[in-house]
């Protein structure tokens, strides 16, 4: 079988904003994104409420070799959106060098906050967990795995 796994962030009004950070601060790339606006044109019927213009139908991003997704809209419509604490982006990578960069430039950002220390530990060279502007978890990690 061929086929892939792509974390996907429902961000709730949030996604333009964090498509940005994420671009600025992790280097991402992205590679798709479509505004409500935009949907609209395309697909007359398509139907938003007023002011949410540039809201996020539909993005993919690439950060280092991985995708992620990021729209709006919960993907649960029966429950209410909430961010949980129950997903986390993780980064790694065998070169501490480059985990060492990611962690730095996002402490450059005030609205990042350190959840666990980024620093050596039992399984890992370096190891910390921070919460982005938007409550995502990211774990950064220097592996000494080959998976």
């Amino acid at each position: 079988m061929n086929f892939e796994v792509i974390p996907f962030l429902s961000m709730n009004g949030d996604a333009a904003a964090a498509i940005a950070f994420y671009e600025e601060f992790l280097g991402a790339k992205v590679i798709f994104k479509k505004s409500y606006k935009e949907m609209k044109e395309m697909n007359p019927g398509f139907e938003y409420p007023a002011g949410q213009d540039e809201y996020i139908t539909h993005s993919v991003l690439e950060i280092g070799v991985n995708k992620v997704m990021i729209a709006e809209e919960a993907m649960d419509t029966e429950r209410a959106w909430q961010l949980g604490n129950s997903t986390s982006l993780c980064i790694q990578s065998k070169d501490k060098h480059t985990i060492d960069q990611l962690y730095h430039s996002l402490m450059q950002h005030e609205g990042v906050k350190v959840l666990v220390p980024y620093e050596q530990n039992e399984f890992s060279p370096g190891y910390g967990i921070v919460r982005d502007p938007f409550g995502i978890a990211i774990q950064l990690c220097v592996t000494v795995h080959d998976f």
